[in-house]
């Protein structure tokens, strides 16, 4: 990812119109093998390669498949064997599937257990990160004459990690923003799943409110840390990366004011990114209030910058709920009992984790209490690290400080850079589609999204039919 004084580095004069985001789709198109269908292959054909050079032990199934940590952790760990189709497919969001009940079953509830449990999940998510990592960097992508010209008005959001663009297109690399990292940079490339982007709550693993005649510790409430951790650390943490994206385009000299058209090449749009999309088509539509898109802005505004100790304790209780239903409300698998586990948790927390139906399911009242009760602290987090991120742009661009009102990075980036005309009329978005099926998923997301301004394409060659050469 390019250098903060590379981007200040530039000065440049030109407004940015347009606002191109770039999707897997888009390097398949130009016939370069970067599906998961790929990827598949290739951690099939490296993976002995690839856990020998991170001096990682491995064993193998009845029909002699390698099971790796990465087997045990994101299959069946009971019967672990070669990874499904099916994880590969649908890669990214597989990654937040793990059975977190059953692998705490698996590991014996002791000190020892718990340490062999984080040893394994730790050396899964360390083979899954230099596998993909590998896998990127291994993928050539020979020059070609442009046969489409982008003008120096256009922005590119990469959600990429190859160099495509520049070496088929042209584009300048101060103008293509990658997201997600790129393959330069290998161990700091993001993916994963955007369901689980809250910290893991410190309380399951410390428990220091607790005092009770035993004096002990729930090892089940510890080992549900070690795999909110997990869930933590396979989130791509849209929220941040928006952030970022925000800071970057201020540095770069892009106004979100001034784009009249947004294209999208080749992205699924799928769920697991779907909060970039409601996030730029928000951002893009006249009347918006830059701060109401902010964590900061709502932590100030809904109340939940101070908690008492009813709500404090009702708030710990339903983020054990939270964590300790993952099996249920994720796979929707019943949850699997631990019976002196929870007669502990009870005499805590009263009837914490057994809320639940004839059917052994947790109420749906409480799942969605419980849920909501995460949200909210997740926003509180989220709302230190944008502050840290504004605090940061006004360094680098040498303002000592704000006015009171800027409670989000855009908002901060209006006034460093002067203020700016507000917007007249919504920004356009162009979609290509490959299929029906994208097509569907396109109307439903921009209809969720708010987006009224959008014209769906057969394809990226209509999409960008007007930028040929």
């Amino acid at each position: 990812m390019r250098s903060f004084t590379g981007v200040l580095g530039d000065l440049m004069t030109h407004k940015y119109r347009k606002l191109f985001i770039i999707g897997n789709g888009f390097d398949r198109w130009q016939g370069l093998p970067t599906s998961y269908d790929s990827f598949k292959d290739y951690y099939r054909n490296n993976i002995r390669k690839i856990v020998k050079s991170l001096h990682i032990k491995t064993a193998t199934d009845m029909d002699g498949n390698l099971i790796t940590p990465v087997e045990m952790v994101f299959g069946d760990i009971s019967k672990p064997s070669s990874l499904p189709e099916e994880f590969f497919w649908n890669f990214e969001s597989a990654l937040a599937l793990l059975d977190d009940q059953k692998i705490i079953n698996h590991f014996d509830k002791s000190n020892k257990g718990l340490y062999n449990l984080q040893e394994t999940v730790d050396k899964a998510q360390k083979i899954l990160q230099k596998a993909f990592g590998n896998w990127i960097t291994s993928i050539e992508i020979p020059t070609t004459h442009p046969s489409y010209s982008f003008g120096d008005d256009s922005y590119f959001i990469n959600f990429n990690y190859t160099d495509t663009l520049e070496k088929r297109f042209g584009v300048k690399e101060e103008n293509d923003y990658h997201i997600h990292g790129e393959a330069t940079d290998p161990e700091d490339i993001i993916f994963g799943h955007s369901s689980h982007p809250e910290i893991a709550f410190p309380e399951l693993m410390e428990q220091k409110f607790i005092t009770t005649f035993s004096g002990g510790k729930s090892k089940r409430l510890q080992g549900l840390y070690l795999l909110e951790t997990a869930l933590y650390d396979t989130d791509k943490h849209v929220q941040d990366n928006i952030d970022d994206l925000c800071e970057f385009m201020t540095l770069d000299g892009v106004h979100i004011e001034d784009i009249t058209d947004i294209y999208v090449l080749g992205h699924s749009l799928a769920e697991v990114d779907y909060e970039y999309f409601e996030f730029l088509v928000k951002a893009t539509q006249t009347g918006c209030d830059f701060n109401e898109l902010s964590a900061l802005w709502k932590v100030r505004n809904l109340g939940l910058e101070n908690l008492d100790d009813d709500s404090l304790m009702e708030f710990i209780q339903m983020n054990i709920v939270y964590a300790s239903t993952h099996r249920n409300r994720v796979l929707g698998k019943n949850d699997i009992s631990f019976p002196s586990a929870e007669a502990f948790e009870r005499s805590v927390f009263g009837q914490v984790g057994v809320i639940t139906d004839k059917d052994g399911y947790v109420h749906k009242k409480e799942n969605v209490k419980a849920a909501e009760a995460v949200h909210k602290r997740f926003i509180m987090e989220q709302a230190a690290r944008t502050k840290e991120i504004i605090e940061d742009l006004c360094i680098l661009k040498g303002v000592r400080s704000l006015p009171g009102d800027c409670l989000s990075v855009l908002k901060a980036a209006d006034y460093i850079d002067g203020g700016h005309e507000p917007r007249k009329q919504d920004a356009t978005w162009h979609i290509s589609c490959f299929s029906e099926k994208d097509r569907i998923q396109a109307e439903m997301v921009m209809k969720r999204a708010g987006c009224k301004k959008y014209v769906l394409y057969h394809g990226i060659e209509e999409c960008i039919e007007g930028f040929k050469v």
